[in-house]
């Protein structure tokens, strides 16, 4: 069985349009792959610098189980302690109490959270909580070194 294309003649200039649509392709191609390639370098980039930043939020990230994350939160607030007793002697504002209110669980959510919710869910909720009182309490560092 014969093809229209075997048989008859291709019009004028026909080649030469479908090289001009195909370079077009092409080239559109290519630049996808390349705003694709720089892409994905960034978000490489953008995850080791997010893995490497010093600090709780980042331990509390880090974690792989939910025994990991709250052990991480404790490490953290300790340094605080650490820090603020140091460098709040002489200061009418008392950081270390500040810190005590806002670092304090009578029960601590690790805790209370259920046994039948999985690993994940736990991780999920311990990071976004933990991590959130790390934000509030880095800021009472920061506010501790503006007022040094």
């Amino acid at each position: 069985m014969e093809n229209r294309f075997d048989i008859l003649e291709l019009p004028e200039g026909h080649e030469i349009r479908f090289e001009e649509r195909l370079e077009h392709r092409l080239t559109r191609n290519r630049r996808r792959a390349r705003i694709l390639r720089w892409t994905a370098a960034a978000a490489v980039l953008a995850l080791v610098v997010l893995l490497q930043l010093p600090g709780g939020r980042s331990a509390v990230r880090r974690a792989h189980s939910p025994e990991g994350v709250y052990s991480a939160y404790l490490e953290e607030v300790g340094k605080l302690y650490e820090l603020l007793a140091d460098n709040s002697e002489e200061q009418d504002v008392d950081w270390e109490s500040l810190l005590q209110e806002l670092t304090d669980e009578n029960i601590p959510l690790y805790d209370q959270l259920p046994e039948e919710m999985s690993r994940r869910e736990k991780m999920a909720i311990l990071k976004r909580h933990y991590g959130g009182i790390l934000h509030e309490a880095d800021q009472l560092k920061e506010l501790n070194k503006n007022k040094q």
